[in-house]
């Protein structure tokens, strides 16, 4: 897999230098995310679930809210799945069932890719209150904070739902509160006034409660002229506890800080995804080092959660550390693993959506 993914990267290379500079970098992170998605149903043509759904929307979500014209991203993206099905039949033993689930998933990403795109554009054009478009200007730094319209400080809660249930401002208080939001269908932003973070952080958690299942949240607490500060932090939380495979729920930036970490390290996360990949794509390894780590390193405990025997998991451990040098029995090289792993899902998962959308203004 390593293999085929440098060899769609090659033939990906010119078109990525065609893209202006200021959204290159942005451009590279989008196809190494479509690659990695791609790529992950090659094996075979398994249904998408709810997760790959809204990575592919979130992609869409934020190249709207960027504001790359929707051509340009369909060209770039669309050419991503023609070379990635273009690097596969050229490689050997590969058969026409494999061709043909490659591109069945490939006509889903973009179908996907697109209506995470037009939900951000078709909000744009739909009326929004004006508690949105403060929202929006104070998340962005374009509000005259100086006024004494706003609140001196709040807690910038982002969050994205894998629900199929939609959210609207209602969830989040009646008028007159001060709490304002900017959301997009599955996702958004909410500001919440508060003193602390400690009191900030207790607000949004109940807020969260009141959200639909499946919604990933992360908190943070900033005076009023720091909130695109927040805004930015508080959206790599939810991409760092959604990398790291967190339960839905409510989170800091130091409940996630080793994933956090990683996501702003990139060529230290490139080589931990290195030495964790072998294991991403054996589903039973996959599997026994999720245990292992749930367990804290209790191989007992492990055995019995995958309901194995306990030579069956040694062996498997065994096969871990061949694959990737490090020994999962040791702590320290458990440790290593962990973080590798995270490094895969962090790397391998689009952040959520919450785009700033325009208002029209």
């Amino acid at each position: 897999m390593n293999g085929l993914r440098a060899e769609i990267w090659s033939r990906l290379a010119g078109e990525i230098e065609q893209v202006p500079p200021e959204r290159r970098e942005k451009a590279r992170d989008l196809v190494t995310m479509a690659i990695s998605l791609l790529c992950e149903d090659i094996e075979e043509a398994a249904p998408w679930d709810a997760t790959k759904v809204a990575a592919a929307r979130t992609m869409g979500n934020g190249c709207a809210a960027d504001g790359w014209p929707l051509d340009q991203v369909l060209e770039l993206l669309g050419r991503a799945g023609e070379e990635t099905v273009a690097a596969l039949a050229a490689a050997p033993g590969t058969t026409t069932g494999r061709l043909k689930a490659l591109a069945e998933t490939c006509n889903r990403f973009l179908r996907e890719l697109l209506r995470g795109y037009q939900e951000t554009t078709l909000a744009v054009v739909s009326p929004r209150s004006a508690a949105h478009d403060e929202a929006v200007a104070l998340l962005r730094g374009t509000a005259a904070t100086d006024q004494g319209r706003f609140a001196p400080a709040y807690a910038v809660m982002a969050f994205r739902t894998v629900s199929s249930s939609t959210v609207d401002e209602s969830a989040f208080g009646e008028p007159g509160t001060g709490v304002l939001a900017a959301l997009c269908e599955h996702g958004g932003y909410v500001l919440i006034p508060a003193g602390d973070e400690e009191t900030g952080f207790a607000r949004c958690a109940r807020l969260h409660a009141s959200l639909p299942d499946g919604t990933w949240a992360g908190v943070s607490w900033q005076k009023t002229g720091r909130l695109p500060v927040g805004r930015a932090e508080a959206a790599e939380v939810v991409t760092a506890a959604l990398a790291a495979r967190r339960p839905p729920g409510c989170y800091l930036l130091g409940d996630v800080l080793v994933e956090y970490a990683v996501l702003t390290q990139r060529p230290v996360a490139d080589l931990l995804v290195a030495k964790i990949e072998p294991i991403t794509r054996n589903e039973v390894l996959l599997e026994t080092l999720r245990a292992l780590l749930a367990a804290d390193g209790n191989r007992s405990k492990a055995a019995a959660e995958l309901i194995i025997h306990r030579s069956t998991l040694d062996y498997r451990l065994q096969r871990i550390e061949q694959l990737t040098g490090y020994d999962p029995t040791s702590l320290r090289q458990l440790h290593v693993l962990s973080t590798a792993l995270t490094a895969h899902e962090a790397t391998t998962t689009p952040p959520p959506p919450l785009p700033l959308e325009d208002t029209g203004s």
